[in-house]
């Protein structure tokens, strides 16, 4: 890989800078993708049986600021206060996973601080160039709709109190 950039006739320093970023990007991501599975893994192991039942796994992607991260996540049945049986998945739980669609909180963090001072096109190209996530501007509307969904439901919830 070293030979490959070290090879280039056109090389910059601005060039090797961005195709560090994405190397790094991507070993963080895979990182991410295994430590989730050997979380997963260890809850697996350590969950208390009779509450939750094991169903088998089911793979998801998510955003994040490192670029797309895939793992399988296993998904539990239990049993809830009212006696009806539900599905949930342990590490989801465990790490208190927040997301808007499959995009996770600090990449929507990013997004919605970026909207707020330019348009949803510019600030595709701005997520797309500062993280190791692509995103179009479609895809950075939807986040901040999930967004205002999310806050118009807290707001709401606040109201009542």
């Amino acid at each position: 890989m070293m030979k490959t950039i070290l090879s280039e006739k056109e090389l910059d320093f601005n060039t090797l800078e961005k195709e560090i970023f994405r190397i790094g990007c991507e070993y963080a991501a895979s990182l991410m993708e295994e430590v989730l599975k050997q979380m997963d893994k260890q809850l697996a192991e350590s969950r208390d049986k009779k509450t939750y039942r094991h169903k088998g796994s089911r793979a998801t992607t998510l955003k994040t600021l490192m670029g797309e991260v895939t793992y399988d996540r296993t998904v539990y049945e239990t049993t809830l206060e009212t006696g009806e049986k539900a599905c949930v998945y342990l590490l989801d739980e465990v790490l208190k996973m927040a997301t808007f669609g499959k995009v996770t909180r600090n990449l929507a963090t990013r997004i919605a601080e970026s909207v707020s001072v330019c348009s949803y096109r510019e600030t595709a190209d701005k997520v797309s160039s500062m993280t190791g996530q692509a995103i179009s501007h479609g895809g950075a509307w939807n986040v901040i709709q999930d967004l205002g969904e999310k806050l118009e439901k807290v707001e709401k919830a606040e109201a009542q109190k």
